[in-house]
């Protein structure tokens, strides 16, 4: 929502200056909401595609527990969600395959090594990064399935948020920094 430099995001109501005295964006009016969403979206794909690629490939089908995915279906996860949440965006009019099937790689993905599954990954990241460049602040309130445009990218970007956070605890159950702590200086205590 923009209104006289009040901006409403993920349910917090900023003015433009307060934001900008706190550091969280230059004074003046902000972004669009896509451009905002868009930028988070970025931020975790950078840190999930680095996570994928410094993870070992004779770790892939590692998990914490027997409970739990394994690295391999969880980068799966993330595929299914991103392709989910942005096909029709896209442009697309088929779901693209299915990697996760009930925490476990499905049998179209099972012989996957990691170069396959970081593949995956990345075609799951370009076909939202085709999401986003067709929504609009004109279009992202249309309908698309039973959310919104931007309800979709906003539902792919908190969803794959909360997988980075899995993602973390397994890098530093395997005694690794992720790449959102990777020089900061907080080695293996900070997220």
């Amino acid at each position: 929502m923009r209104n006289a430099g009040v901006v409403l995001v993920c349910g917090f109501v900023l003015t433009a200056a307060v934001a900008a005295q706190q550091g969280r964006g230059p004074a003046g009016p902000p972004p669009t909401l896509v451009v905002e969403v868009q930028n988070m979206f970025n931020n975790l794909k950078r840190y999930i595609t680095a996570s994928a690629d410094q993870f070992p490939e004779d770790k892939y089908g590692w998990s914490p527990t027997p409970d739990v995915r394994t690295w391999a279906a969880l980068m799966g996860h993330i595929a299914d969600d991103n392709n989910g949440s942005c096909f029709a965006l896209a442009g697309e009019t088929e779901r693209p395959v299915r990697f996760d099937q009930n925490g476990k790689l499905a049998d179209t993905a099972a012989a996957f090594k990691k170069a396959d599954i970081v593949r995956v990954l990345n075609e799951s990241f370009a076909r939202c990064d085709k999401a986003f460049a067709a929504v609009t602040p004109e279009n992202m309130m249309d309908r698309q399935g039973t959310r919104s445009k931007i309800g979709a990218l906003i539902y792919d970007t908190q969803h794959i948020s909360e997988h980075y956070g899995n993602i973390v605890t397994y890098m530093r159950l395997q005694n690794m920094v992720p790449p959102s702590t990777a020089g900061t200086g907080r080695g293996r205590g900070g997220f």
